[in-house]
């Protein structure tokens, strides 16, 4: 059974153009009982045509989802959530923005790398596949390092879905073991999770972002804070391919995924 969906778009976001309502009916129709609505927020991304696709209107945001939590709360859990597309110098800025307003749920994610959308051929110009994903790795330890309102990390290793042919292609785990290592046990030192995101299937990687070995390393060295998102652009994606999740994680010892409240967490058991 499909408990919640940690992550979903909206109309909201730059790239989505699903309605709010859909979302909510699609959810209670496929029996999912929790979700968090986690539209995108980026911010200081240079040298792209669609640089302002990200930055949210919170002050008419924010209230919409209260009014959609309202209207459906006895049918549906919704949370607010965002999904802050952090980098290392944003940190400060973004704990002061999610302090402002009465987030239930923050996923941090590192879409930008030097202020450049991992999606644009900028970042990826004069740079190996090992040089990009080097970088890359070392913007979110340094973000997860200066960022301190979020709930989880997210997509963490996404960067392969980008770069062209020939840089696209799964992770080197052992090439980038010991700083995934920095990442997670900063991550579990401040008391933050991770997603396991289930949009790689759908876009042909056919693996979760993060990988197995990574989601495995977070639970051996005492990560506890999981939560499942879809990573949904469209009412049909949500909670696509969960029951991997769900397996997966029952597979390596897993027995709960995390539920929150105005940033509080909480555990439900998977079964």
């Amino acid at each position: 059974m499909i408990v919640s969906d940690y992550h979903i778009h909206s109309s909201f976001s730059g790239d989505c153009v699903e309605d709010l309502e859909r979302i909510c009916k699609k959810a209670k129709e496929i029996g999912i009982k929790e979700i968090a609505i986690t539209d995108h927020m980026d911010l200081d991304v240079n040298g792209t045509s669609n640089s302002d696709d990200f930055k949210l209107n919170l002050d008419e945001y924010v209230p919409t989802i209260l009014r959609l939590k309202e209207k459906y709360k006895n049918d549906l859990d919704i949370k607010l959530g965002m999904e802050f597309g952090i980098q290392r110098h944003l940190g400060e800025i973004g704990d002061k923005i999610v302090k402002e307003y009465p987030f239930d749920f923050i996923i941090s994610s590192v879409h930008s790398v030097d202020k450049l959308l991992l999606d644009q051929n900028e970042f990826w110009k004069n740079k190996t596949r090992e040089e990009a994903h080097d970088k890359y790795f070392l913007e979110i330890l340094k973000s997860v390092e200066n960022f301190n309102e979020f709930s989880v990390q997210g997509h963490l290793d996404f960067i392969t879905r980008y770069g062209g042919v020939d840089k696209k292609g799964f992770i080197d785990y052992i090439r980038y073991q010991d700083i995934i290592d920095e990442i997670l046990k900063k991550l579990i030192s401040k008391g933050k999770g991770i997603e396991i995101n289930t949009s790689g299937i759908r876009y042909n990687e056919n693996r979760f972002y993060p990988c197995d070995n990574i989601v495995k390393r977070y639970f051996e060295l005492g990560g506890e804070i999981i939560t499942i998102g879809s990573d949904s652009h469209k009412a049909s994606d949500l909670g696509k391919d969960f029951k991997k999740a769900y397996d997966f994680l029952e597979s390596i010892g897993v027995k709960y995924i995390s539920s929150f409240d105005q940033l509080d967490v909480s555990f439900k058991k998977i079964k």
